[in-house]
């Protein structure tokens, strides 16, 4: 097409589309830089230097907050910023200067999608309102739809730096100042999930940044201690709701006799796929918590990760004693290098087998009292948590060494802390030239099979079921020349459909409720939403097809 004809396509001048041909290099190189999966526009040619430093600012920021579910001081950012360009730019002449203003921030949060970066001295603190409001909620619904404690599950995601020993140690202070050492490449995304009553526990969820043959060589998938997966960015994947945890919660509740319904609670963190868990099975209702609440009411954070970090620490401590007492030869340096993906997949399961029942019950006293058996037993959790710690000084008194013969409480529990380890400028240029945690799409290797991702099953797809059916029982009379036929067949197919019927008569109740009913939604402000006017309310106008249920059978026949 001409210049002139193209401007008129897009209505834009002639001369402007003039313009993006003769700089047609300049601008594929400038989005060739840029991430592009999470850059919303490219509206101008930058400066290399610039598109270089917001790339790895952006993957900063993702390593920083993405495991933590947290955010990060517009401050820091912008002094990172002005690191990053010194680091980019090292070398060069003629570099432009670049003070990374308030204005620039702006405009790098819209190009890159960015939300987690919160302005300097905004609030932080957890919201103590909004966790009021949802336990509320949480009690109506467990009354309304009665479930039991079997039935009340809590899941979270924490990040396991599996090598850590303590920043204070000579082994951490030696290997950091090996050559290409990466300390955050010692790390896994598990996943864990138990429920109310603390007699069930799922199968951790295990997701390691590589693909590592070694770790399940020999070893049947359906016998390890973990479900494993592993992607390059280390982050949850999706297929766990239906290959993992409905399986297992199935099996689990037919072997107490109760009935196979799950109400699952989640914070609303981007990896647990929120939009895609909702009505992602008829037998699952899912709640996401408000955010900047799990700290308050998130039963998993009240002490059950910190316990399992606890369990896990003194087994990997344990072994290093039981591997220096058996070979007078071997130093704990020996033993940090031979630790294993396959080691630590034995030592999560080990650790996650030690969490007692009345340790995850407890944990429930903040979101649902009414479920907890012993009040008093919480106190047993966080005494429990500190004879672990104590256990593990105790281990490392006799190890010995620089760090260990020292080691104090506040080492112990430096290392049980949620935490990022920040990526080095070196780290962040490997993992922008390797493409690591830009792209949406690279969730792991090709030959590692993906789940299609879950379809909603929403009252508008139910109705155009009904639809469907209708049409066909009318279609069936009208052609049919055997009336009774016909009409048998209305009734089997009016029976069998009777599960998607309700559940579509659930969905149009849940459409009409508003107020504390938005807490379905994964993404708020801080406050309670208003109503929507379009979306699931337009689905509350959907009516049920005039079936008539099959009679009793004496009638039947």
């Amino acid at each position: 097409m001409s210049c002139s004809a193209v401007g008129r396509e897009f209505n834009v001048n002639e001369s402007t589309i003039r313009y993006i041909k003769k700089k047609e290099k300049e601008i594929r190189r400038s989005v060739r830089e840029a991430a592009p999966e999470s850059a919303k526009v490219t509206s101008i040619v930058r400066e290399e230097a610039m598109e270089k430093m917001e790339k790895r600012l952006n993957l900063w920021i993702h390593e920083m907050t993405t495991d933590k579910k947290g955010v990060v001081d517009s401050i820091v950012v912008r002094l990172k910023a002005k690191e990053i360009y010194g680091h980019v730019t090292q070398g060069q002449k003629n570099v432009k200067p670049f003070s990374a203003s308030a204005g620039w921030l702006a405009r790098f949060k819209r190009r890159y999608g960015v939300s987690n970066v919160k302005l300097a001295g905004e609030a932080s603190s957890a919201d103590q309102e909004a966790a009021e409001e949802f336990k509320k909620y949480l009690l109506s619904v467990i009354q309304e739809k009665g479930y039991v404690e079997e039935q009340v599950f809590n899941a979270d995601e924490t990040g396991l730096f599996y090598k850590d020993v303590g920043k204070r140690t000579y082994i951490t202070q030696m290997a950091s100042k090996a050559p290409g050492f990466k300390s955050f490449q010692d790390y896994a995304t598990l996943l864990l999930c138990a429920n109310a009553k603390g007699d069930f526990k799922c199968k951790p969820l295990m997701v390691y940044r590589a693909p590592s043959s070694q770790a399940v060589k020999g070893k049947s998938v359906n016998h390890m201690p973990v479900h494993w997966r592993w992607n390059k960015k280390a982050w949850m994947t999706s297929d766990w709701f239906h290959s993992c945890f409905i399986p297992e919660v199935e099996y689990y509740l037919q072997g107490r006799n109760l009935a196979f319904k799950i109400l699952l609670i989640l914070d609303n963190a981007p990896v647990h796929c929120c939009e895609e868990l909702k009505n992602a099975h008829p037998n699952v209702e899912v709640l996401f918590m408000p955010p900047n609440t799990t700290s308050l009411i998130q039963p998993l954070d009240q002490g059950i990760i910190k316990a399992f970090k606890a369990h896990y620490t003194r087994e990997l401590y344990s072994k290093a004693f039981e591997a220096l007492k058996a070979n007078k030869e071997t130093t704990m340096m020996d033993y940090w290098k031979s630790v294993t993906i396959r080691n630590v997949i034995d030592y999560v399961g080990t650790a996650w087998d030690n969490i007692k029942q009345a340790t995850i019950n407890n944990c429930w006293k903040n979101v649902w009292p009414d479920c907890v058996e012993n009040f008093e037993g919480f106190e047993g959790v966080t005494e429990s948590i500190k004879n672990s710690v104590k256990n593990i000084m105790h281990i490392a008194w006799q190890i010995s060494g620089e760090g260990f013969d020292d080691m104090r409480e506040e080492d112990v529990e430096e290392i049980l802390a949620e935490k990022a380890v920040e990526p080095t400028n070196e780290d962040l240029d490997e993992m922008a030239k390797q493409g690591v945690g830009v792209s949406d799409d690279e969730d792991g290797d090709e030959s590692q099979p993906k789940s299609p991702g879950i379809v909603p099953l929403t009252a508008a797809k139910i109705s155009e079921w009904n639809s469907a059916l209708e049409t066909i029982f009318s279609d069936m009379e009208e052609c049919d020349p055997m009336l009774d036929r016909s009409l048998k067949f209305k009734r089997l197919a009016s029976c069998a459909f009777a599960p998607y019927a309700k559940m579509l008569k659930d969905l149009r109740q849940k459409a009409r409720q508003t107020g504390l009913t938005q807490f379905l939604e994964p993404v708020w402000g801080g406050k309670l939403p208003t109503p929507s006017t379009s979306g699931e309310s337009q689905t509350s106008e959907v009516e049920l097809m005039d079936v008539n249920l099959p009679p009793s059978s004496s009638s039947a026949e």
